[in-house]
């Protein structure tokens, strides 16, 4: 789940789901926390608030593109406070989540996924200190060697698929410099996942992600302690916004309690061995 259990910033519905646009009316989108009501679709092209790093996102989407990695949207322009970006086409898995959403193909193919999209990304240069958002970026982003431009949200809702693999992703808004064992990371909070769904194996869930990223055995070994890390920073995003006394986030964070907060990384202290292992062996 996201830091906040949010309902994603944009998403894309199943075709029978859709509503004819006969009448010329924009689709509105599902929104999140911050853009609820705010995310329209005007045929291909989906228009939402734009982010205030906007200036730098676009240009890194389409050197992506370039780079020879086409699972983002394509950036269509910005005015005001608004951007355009191309419609992408696919399945998202929306709460309820569907069971297609927790098999280990699904999992393995957004772990290759969010390869791809790095491995174009460490030819795409970019400025560490030109003003990306800091609310989930990797601590050690700004001086870590081999940074990249992260994601830093990849969650169930952010990743579209198109005949059961994951296919592209979308809501960049949180991207920023980061190691890219921190986006796996970031990505193994929603989809392992460590917390809240019964049944699963997180250890388990852990190694296909990995595997499906072909993560090297430095960064698997590092993997738990740099979900903790992630984790930590989830909250930190989530307990500034309650500060800031954001009606949305504050239900939010009331409904899951300082309590499980701190249960969960208890958790993950306590599993950190155990993780490590299953990510080692086998």
């Amino acid at each position: 789940m996201s830091p906040a259990s949010r309902e994603p910033e944009e998403h894309q519905v199943p075709e029978a789901e859709r509503e004819s646009e006969a009448d010329g009316e924009p689709e509105v989108l599902s929104g999140g926390l911050a853009n609820a009501g705010a995310v329209l679709r005007h045929g291909d092209t989906v228009e939402r608030p734009a982010p205030p790093h906007v200036a730098l996102l676009h240009p890194h989407l389409r050197a992506l593109r370039e780079r020879g990695f086409p699972g983002v949207p394509v950036p269509l322009g910005a005015s005001g406070h608004r951007e355009r970006l191309s419609y992408v086409a696919g399945e998202v898995a929306v709460t309820p989540y569907p069971e297609w959403a927790w098999t280990d193909g699904s999992l393995h193919s957004v772990g290759a996924l969010i390869r791809l999209m790095h491995d174009a990304a460490a030819y795409v240069p970019f400025d560490r200190t030109a003003g990306w958002p800091d609310d989930l970026a990797d601590p050690e982003g700004a001086t870590a060697s081999g940074t990249v431009i992260c994601h830093n949200d990849v969650c169930l809702e952010n990743v579209v698929f198109r005949d059961g693999r994951a296919a592209a992703l979308i809501d960049f808004d949180l991207a920023a410099p980061g190691r890219p064992v921190w986006d796996v990371a970031m990505a193994a909070r929603y989809w392992a996942p460590m917390r809240g769904r019964p049944g699963l194996d997180p250890a388990h869930r852990l190694r296909v992600l990995a595997d499906g990223y072909g993560l090297g055995r430095v960064d698997r070994a590092a993997l738990p302690q740099v979900i903790e890390q992630a984790t930590a920073t989830c909250r930190a995003f989530v307990e500034r916004r309650v500060e800031r006394g954001d009606v949305a986030y504050t239900t939010a964070y009331e409904r899951s309690g300082r309590a499980a907060w701190d249960q969960h990384q208890d958790w993950l202290a306590d599993h950190r061995s155990a993780l490590t292992a299953a990510l080692l062996t086998g």
